[in-house]
């Protein structure tokens, strides 16, 4: 199917360099010291700053007057990089509901996305910069139940499965393709049953299914970075399965909470989550639970008022999690309106990143920071309210050099 919209195609400039100078972050900020927050102006569109405290390169890339009849350009969340595979383009969200591709270069909007779909669950290709999948209507009539790839070259969508023995099927919004762009899980819907499956996107193929009550599947479902393990966040705990539907374990009562599906330098998946439910020590820390075994422990601990974030989508440079926080806590104040990585292997090691300077008390939901993570690790998108006003996104360049 054509779709009536012309694009502006960009010549790909692909820098791979960069992975290898942010391997381990060894030139930004270390400890856990809780560091103030300096008051500066808010940057206008386009326009760079060194961050005062960490010293990293940080540009504000998107605007409300970017966007017709919008208050807020900003990208989906934590979960989900934005960029293509070559970081050419790069998908934001605006408060009306429309979704826009941008040039990832000079973060100027290229099109409005006619996806037919409130919730898209939009995954980039691993390796075609032109390409994305993402799940929507059959037609304009019918209800989101088909698996579709987008060509942004063609501005065209070619739909490769159709679930049309379910009312429903979604991710849960949360959920992502493994690293190597093959696996998706879903949740299908008939009647009030629940129907927990894998669709292999290369293959289209469906696995073996599982009949799930509401509460397992009440948060999300995703399968894992190295293609292994699907994960069902529930109300309770969080549950995990082969690739091939095959149950084999709940995690411990509590399991729960902002959390992403992480990869580690040997090849190792886990599950990297807000602890205030699983209190390991009676403390809020961020929790890791090694996919494999079920074994959970303590990767640092945060303040209770930190409602932090998870990102793991550094799927090209494992071994680190992306965590970004609000605040202020008064008991255990530490990394608050913060955006800060820690090292998967239990040193407790983080690397400080930036001051997101944005607020829920003033901004509501869409003014939480949700950082997230490019697949090199090199570049970081926060949300940003600067405190109050309109909700834009900033992009953390870690291969840029500051004074």
């Amino acid at each position: 199917m054509k779709l009536k919209y012309v694009i502006i195609f960009i010549i790909p400039i692909l820098q791979v360099s960069a992975i290898n100078a942010a391997e381990n972050y060894s030139n930004l900020k270390k400890g856990h010291a809780l560091l103030s927050v300096p008051k500066i102006p808010r940057p206008a569109l386009h326009e760079s700053y060194v961050d005062p405290v960490f010293k990293t390169n940080i540009t504000r890339i998107t605007a409300p007057s970017q966007v017709p009849k919008a208050s807020r350009v900003r990208h989906y969340y934590s979960k989900a990089n934005p960029f293509n595979a070559n970081e050419t383009l790069a998908v934001m969200f605006a408060s009306n509901g429309s979704k826009w591709l941008y040039d990832a270069v000079k973060w100027e909007p290229i099109q409005q996305l006619i996806l037919w779909s409130r919730e898209p669950e939009i995954q980039w290709h691993p390796t075609d910069p032109n390409k994305f999948y993402y799940l929507g209507r059959i037609s304009k009539r019918a209800k989101g139940r088909g698996m579709f790839v987008y060509d942004v070259k063609s501005n065209s969508r070619k739909l490769l499965r159709d679930f049309s023995n379910y009312k429903r099927v979604r991710g849960k919004l949360e959920g992502n393709i493994d690293k190597a762009g093959r696996y998706y899980a879903l949740v299908g819907t008939i009647d009030s049953r629940n129907k927990l499956f894998v669709y292999d996107i290369l293959n289209n193929k469906i696995s073996d299914m599982d009949d799930v009550p509401g509460k397992v599947v009440a948060d999300w479902v995703s399968v894992s970075p190295g293609g292994n393990y699907v994960v069902a966040m529930g109300k309770y705990r969080s549950r995990i399965y082969d690739i091939n539907m095959k149950y084999l374990r709940d995690l411990p009562k509590g399991s729960f909470g902002h959390g992403d599906l992480c990869l580690g330098k040997d090849g190792s998946e886990y599950l990297v989550f807000d602890g205030a439910d699983y209190e390991i020590d009676s403390n809020r820390n961020i929790n890791i639970a090694n996919l494999k075994t079920g074994e959970i422990k303590i990767l640092v601990r945060i303040g209770w008022r930190s409602t932090p974030h998870v990102s793991c989508r550094n799927l090209d440079n494992p071994g680190w999690a992306l965590i970004s926080t609000q605040g202020g806590d008064r008991k255990y104040p530490n990394h608050d309106y913060e955006v800060f990585w820690v090292k998967l292997d239990g040193s407790n090691e983080v690397r400080r990143v930036a001051h997101h300077r944005s607020t829920r008390k003033t901004g509501g939901y869409f003014a939480e920071q949700q950082a997230v993570t490019n697949r090199a690790g090199t570049k970081i998108i926060f949300a940003s309210n600067w405190g109050s006003g309109p909700v834009s996104d900033y992009l953390v360049d870690l291969t840029a050099k500051s004074d």
